[in-house]
């Protein structure tokens, strides 16, 4: 996953939306994908209050959890260590599982989560179950703006990974893509894409073909990019565009940023960055918005 040799299909299993799927489903869909070749599943306890990592303990059974990498995203949104610890325990008792491959904080996404990660010991969380062999890797989950990315990454520690909203309308407004993307890179870390999809504003603007902006992520220096599946339609779909790929040349890419500028520009298509529609209402709590 990282510069110390890791590997990762191009596709990672984005699970939020399998909260809602029910467990027959989301085992099917794992399982699925696992057969299919992705070897990297993202987690979240704040998924439907604990449901997405249950089910998802049940599909790794029978050595399929032997098939993957996981993805946790640690959901303790004042960045405390005691909270950190006790939703990372209970985590891998969900799972199943003695360890996961890379923690990640989910949705820095408040000017202050850099400090309060810092200040309030969550990093610390991190490394010492990094220490303990638990965890590979530690990363971050950013969405909201790139300069709060920056100012994380500025603080100073190496960061193994980082996940960010990729896609063509990212790329004419507050763009990770030009801002955090080539910093990461710079600073020797490995970048998971988020969002190919705008959050579901590329399919409904019709200005990009959604199999185009998946392929726009796949052709940018990441490893993966994680796309929420939440049907066996959707995956079979996803599926067959990870089969296709081929990376775009530098001349296809300048075209679809152009095509996209038209509307993209003012931000109107990428709400996670503009509103808190998009914010995880522990995470709102947490920072005092209702």
């Amino acid at each position: 996953m990282d510069r110390r040799g890791g590997t990762t299909s191009i596709l990672a299993l984005g699970t939020r939306r399998l909260a809602e799927a029910g467990q027959q489903a989301t085992i099917r869909v794992v399982r699925e994908a696992i057969d299919h070749g992705v070897n990297l599943i993202e987690v979240a306890p704040a998924y439907g209050d604990g449901r997405a990592e249950r089910w998802i303990g049940l599909a790794l059974r029978d050595g399929y959890r032997e098939r993957v990498q996981l993805l946790w995203q640690c959901c303790a949104y004042k960045r405390d260590y005691k909270t950190a610890m006790l939703q990372f325990e209970a985590t891998l008792q969900q799972l199943r599982t003695e360890t996961v491959d890379l923690w990640s904080f989910h949705e820095v996404i408040y000017d202050n989560d850099p400090d309060w990660m810092y200040d309030h010991g969550g990093l610390d969380a991190a490394q010492e179950a990094r220490d303990q062999g638990r965890v590979r890797w530690i990363g971050f989950h950013c969405e909201k703006s790139p300069h709060i990315a920056l100012k994380l990454i500025a603080r100073g520690f190496a960061w193994d990974v980082a996940l960010m909203p990729l896609n063509p309308f990212d790329a004419t407004f507050r763009s990770f893509e030009k801002q955090v993307l080539p910093e990461v890179v710079r600073r020797g870390g490995t970048v998971i894409g988020t969002k190919p999809l705008a959050g579901g504003a590329i399919p409904a603007a019709k200005v990009i073909k959604p199999e185009d902006a998946l392929r726009y992520a796949w052709s940018l220096p990441v490893s993966s990019v994680l796309v929420g599946c939440d049907s066996h339609a959707v995956l079979k779909k996803t599926l067959k565009s990870v089969a296709n790929f081929r990376a775009f040349h530098a001349g296809e890419m300048d075209a679809l940023r152009q095509k996209a500028r038209v509307t993209a520009g003012d931000g109107r298509h990428e709400r996670y960055k503009t509103t808190q529609e998009f914010d995880g209402a522990l995470g709102r709590a947490a920072h005092g918005y209702p």
